[in-house]
């Protein structure tokens, strides 16, 4: 009895999906099945003869032009002592259509410090054949056995084009 009212179930469900019906010049007809837009995110697990790891990726937002996505992880070596992870770290990327685009991120080491950094890039122009982009960036590096380090900065102004 349960599987007849299972199947009933389904049978009411699939009549109930509104399909669009196509046709292309051919005559052939097509059933156009409406799609939903998920946001994307993996999540992943590695274990290996070293050790274990985490790492998720995901889209925070993407709303008018504006993205936003993140990353972290986490890894533990079998033979280092304690529960904490022995590296770690994550990043977020933004983008703001095609012209614009920006990133900051850390990763840390136990033992050995932590790696900070950070960009961003804008397109000044653009043309079929020709473009031009500048950007900065900053990176540095906090503790470990060599210590603190200098800050390290850049810009940069780009241009390509076909001829």
């Amino acid at each position: 009895m349960k599987y007849i009212l299972l199947i009933g179930f389904f049978l009411v469900a699939v009549s109930a999906t509104p399909l669009e019906i196509a046709e292309d010049e051919e005559g052939q007809q097509y059933y156009m099945v409406p799609l939903s837009r998920v946001r994307r995110s993996e999540t992943r697990g590695v274990v290996n003869e070293r050790g274990v790891g985490v790492s998720h990726q995901g889209n925070i937002f993407n709303s008018g032009g504006h993205r936003l996505d993140g990353s972290a992880y986490a890894n533990k070596n079998f033979g280092s002592h304690g529960l904490r992870p022995d590296a770690a770290g994550g990043r977020l990327d933004y983008s703001h259509g095609s012209k614009t685009s920006a990133f900051a991120g850390a990763d840390h080491v136990r033992g050995y410090g932590t790696d900070v950094g950070a960009g961003v890039r804008h397109n000044i122009y653009s043309s079929k054949n020709f473009n031009v982009d500048a950007g900065a960036n900053y990176g540095r590096h906090f503790g470990g056995p060599g210590g603190t380090g200098r800050p390290q900065m850049g810009g940069f102004i780009r241009g390509s084009g076909k001829f």
